[in-house]
């Protein structure tokens, strides 16, 4: 028996504004928005109304506390969110500062201090996990999606990845996977979102 996954924010009355139509997904990008974290909404609040005020959009949220934000009936909406995949994927914006920190111990690495930090943040990578399979379960995507993508390739990624291969999105280095260097553990989310998977789903 399957249960539904609550949403705690629904972004379709704001992103309903920067909405370019709609298009087939076969990848999910997940993204960092580089902002202070807050009690509540406020943080994801602030930042849909700022991806707003610059004609970006995103179809899902995630934060600290593990609220999750989703633009319901926009599940197949293109937003401008990832330069050179906008049309075929489905974007997540996760609230973290973690990017921009630094390492407060001379003998712990930049990257290794914020994996630390992401790793802390169990209820946020989990939120996103079960967003992540609500998402292929309401759009019946096959096992062969629900693995890491390079960015080029159906599947889930990280802008960093898709930075990599597309001009428009170079520069962005926002969820850099554990195991390509970085320190996002992109790889357990979507094992925990295989997981969840088998018994979650959400009427986007």
């Amino acid at each position: 028996m399957t249960s539904k996954l609550g949403i705690d924010y629904n972004l379709a009355p704001l992103m309903g504004r920067v909405r370019h139509g709609r298009h087939t997904k076969d990848l999910i990008v997940y993204h960092e928005t580089v902002s202070p974290n807050a009690l509540g909404l406020d943080d994801m609040v602030n930042v849909a109304r700022y991806l707003v005020s610059k004609g970006y959009g995103i179809h899902g949220m995630t934060d600290r506390e593990g609220h999750i934000a989703w633009a319901r009936g926009y599940g197949d909406g293109v937003f401008w969110h990832c330069g050179g995949v906008n049309e075929r994927s489905m974007g997540v914006e996760n609230v973290s500062e973690i990017p921009a920190r630094r390492s407060p111990d001379p003998e712990v690495s930049d990257i290794a201090y914020r994996r630390r930090l992401w790793w802390e943040r169990q209820d946020q990578l989990k939120a996103l996990a079960k967003l992540t399979a609500a998402y292929w379960r309401a759009w019946d995507w096959p096992e062969s999606r629900q693995v890491f993508s390079d960015g080029t390739k159906p599947g889930v990624t990280s802008h960093w990845n898709v930075s990599q291969h597309y001009s428009h999105s170079q520069g962005h280095t926002d969820c850099w996977p554990t195991h390509l260097g970085g320190y996002f553990p992109i790889l357990q989310v979507i094992r925990w979102a295989r997981q969840y998977y088998v018994n979650l789903e959400l009427v986007f």
